[in-house]
């Protein structure tokens, strides 16, 4: 089911939950100064690897040219999600 497809209109909840989005990015790039989350899989395409924030060992796809992730959130959204966003900032081509 397409998450944007069902909704009438955009609520301050909904943008208040674009922005915590924003947030949780933000902090895995810090997080990702400290240890490897963010990897760079191919710079040449903008393929990515980044870690979940909840399972350690897992690694979610991201293609930050095309703006997809073979995370949950991404899936039901088709939304940016906060891994799209910290490879973005990550690669500096945050659009």
């Amino acid at each position: 089911m397409n998450w944007l497809r069902n909704k009438n209109k955009i609520t301050s909840q909904d943008l208040l939950e674009m922005l915590k989005r924003i947030d949780r990015a933000y902090r895995l790039v810090e997080l990702n100064e400290q240890e490897p989350v963010i990897l760079e899989t191919d710079p040449k395409e903008h393929l990515f690897e980044v870690r979940s924030a909840k399972e350690k060992t897992k690694f979610y796809r991201v293609d930050a040219d095309i703006k997809t992730c073979t995370c949950p959130d991404f899936n039901y959204r088709f939304l940016k999600c906060k891994h799209i966003i910290a490879a973005e900032f990550a690669s500096g081509a945050a659009s």
